[in-house]
């Protein structure tokens, strides 16, 4: 593996998150009159929202020898003729590229390949262009 990196949320969301499930939680609850019902309200609202964040930042980005892995998508490293960094991935984005990009990750990389072109969001740009950048061997 040359290079990996998963495109997490930041730690911040989640406390952010948590005040959010609690002042929504709260509404539900105004008009149980139990303990427990209240309880499985907010257990409920927790639980959406850890599971929204965990879900935003699933996708994964992997460089290995011979594959460029985005979200699922795999292309051969034969098939790129190149990339770049971009500090901002905003300005390269175009109709018909495949596009794995997070709001909260501005910096990015536009690889070229023999089918059109990718744009994937990546906190450390400069290192996933250098790793697939770097030649095949075999």
């Amino acid at each position: 593996m040359r290079y990996e990196e998963r495109l997490a949320v930041p730690r911040l969301w989640y406390v952010w998150a948590a005040v959010c499930a609690g002042a929504f939680g709260s509404y539900f609850t105004v008009y149980a009159d139990s303990a427990l019902a209240r309880l499985m309200a907010y257990g409920a609202m927790f639980a959406a929202l850890a599971a929204a964040l965990w879900l935003l930042g699933r996708p994964r980005l992997a460089v290995t020898d011979t594959s460029v892995r985005a979200a699922g998508r795999t292309i051969s490293r034969d098939a790129v003729h190149g990339s770049v960094a971009c500090t901002d991935i905003r300005t390269v984005l175009a109709p018909g590229m495949f596009a794995l990009t997070r709001p909260w990750i501005r910096t990015g990389v536009r690889v070229d390949t023999a089918t059109g072109a990718w744009v994937l969001s990546s906190r450390h740009p400069d290192e996933l262009a250098m790793a697939i950048n770097v030649p095949v061997t075999r």
